[in-house]
């Protein structure tokens, strides 16, 4: 990285801190803004991490030789200008050594993710936080070995194979640096010092939280929403109509806090089945929290069809959505939300003129799959949401992508 780069950037850091300390105006309605259901401290937004390790990390992950086949880096499926998420017009992520190695799920937003907590139950016994889409790493830096060690990811054999690439890596002395290694560091050392590399890149580098949307200017008095775009935030907000704000925390509180539109919780939506490329095995299904990829909580058929709750900042960018890469269109997300019930043929296969519905699970859970509003019978009949209110959300969810200049 260039010194101007970084300069750039350490600027920039300090500028995303002060934010955050000024008084912001709360959006109304929809979900509380306790810090446990989505907001982040305010100063725990842009971690205090050294410039040298943020910089090396940038590097890792950049870095097409980590993996197998030398052509694959963190960044080939987590696309900067994306969200940090799916490339343009993928389905789901290819890998491997040849890059023919189909992904079992679509690569979520890392952004926003400095206030995600380790894996956890709350008050109620209900799951929240740890990273990937079923939580199973309590961490960014022990979720940055899954993917090098995953044979249809990076697709390194065993954790020596990663260290070796590491240690052939031109700037293996910046890493050695940075973190402090001895000059006969052990496997484990490069290896820890590596995982902790791409943490701090992510925790630390302003580009992964920056709150430059046209709903933080809003928030600071720097624009107006329009007529549309402030239907969708009170439809996001009404607990009777979209109810997004339940899981998509919008509220925050003066000078605390920005919400980062999810409580990191889980559920089960009953999404479509994508029939396209390995999913379409008819014998096979990923039930995110009980298997197949996470093992510990496979005896919890409670839980089964649970994913997490990702962010939605930037989330115009970051389709395919859901964690099959089910929809690209983010109003088709919408309308399944608010349609997925009342008109579930638009969704699901129709055989023998009965709607498979949500066939994405085996028949056995499919009584996990949630009912809140918007989705259950709707009030009157009809769907909570029209195709206008459909349209006003999604202008308003176009307001949380960054970059707005006002």
């Amino acid at each position: 990285m260039s010194c101007l780069r970084l300069l750039l950037r350490l600027c920039a850091l300090c500028a995303s801190i002060a934010v955050t300390a000024t008084s912001l105006v709360a959006c109304g309605g929809g979900a509380t803004a306790d810090p446990t259901d989505g907001t982040v401290r305010a100063l725990s937004l842009t971690r205090s991490i050294a410039a040298d390790r943020v910089a090396v990390g940038d590097r890792l992950f950049n870095e097409v030789a980590l993996s197998a086949g030398g052509r694959q880096a963190c960044a080939s499926c987590h696309v900067k200008e994306r969200g940090h998420a799916d490339p343009e017009g993928a389905f789901l992520p290819l890998g491997g050594p040849a890059l023919d190695q189909q992904g079992l799920r679509s690569s979520p937003s890392l952004h926003y993710m400095n206030g995600n907590p380790a894996f956890e139950w709350d008050a109620d016994a209900r799951p929240r936080g740890g990273f990937t889409w079923d939580g199973r790493a309590n961490t960014r830096a022990v979720q940055a070995l899954g993917p090098l060690l995953a044979a249809n990811e990076m697709a390194h054999p065993d954790a020596a194979a990663v260290v070796r690439a590491v240690r052939a890596l031109p700037y293996f002395s910046e890493l050695a640096a940075a973190y402090g290694l001895p000059p006969a560091a052990s496997d484990d050392q490069v290896l820890q010092a590596t995982q902790q590399a791409l943490e701090d890149y992510q925790a630390g580098d302003v580009d992964y939280q920056p709150f430059t949307s046209k709903f933080d200017a809003v928030q600071r008095g720097e624009a107006l929403f329009t007529a549309q775009e402030q239907r969708g935030l009170n439809l996001f907000n009404d607990p009777q109509r979209g109810n997004c704000a339940s899981c998509h925390s919008s509220t925050l509180r003066p000078g605390d806090a920005l919400p980062v539109f999810t409580n990191f919780g889980y559920f089960a939506l009953g999404v479509p089945r994508n029939t396209s490329a390995a999913t379409a095995d008819p014998a096979f299904f990923d039930m995110g929290l009980c298997g197949p990829v996470r093992t510990d909580l496979a005896n919890r058929t409670d839980l089964c069809g649970m994913f997490k709750v990702p962010t939605l900042r930037n989330v115009a960018l970051t389709a395919p959505y859901f964690h099959n890469g089910a929809l690209s269109a983010l109003e088709d997300v919408v309308a399944f939300y608010a349609t997925r019930d009342s008109d579930p043929a638009r969704w699901y296969p129709t055989v023998g003129g009965v709607v498979q519905r949500f066939n994405d699970l085996p028949p056995a859970y499919r009584g996990n799959v949630t009912r809140q509003a918007p989705f259950g019978p709707p009030p009157a009949g009809g769907p909570r949401l029209s195709p206008q209110d459909v349209q006003d959300i999604a202008s308003f969810l176009r307001t949380l992508t960054d970059g707005f200049v006002p």
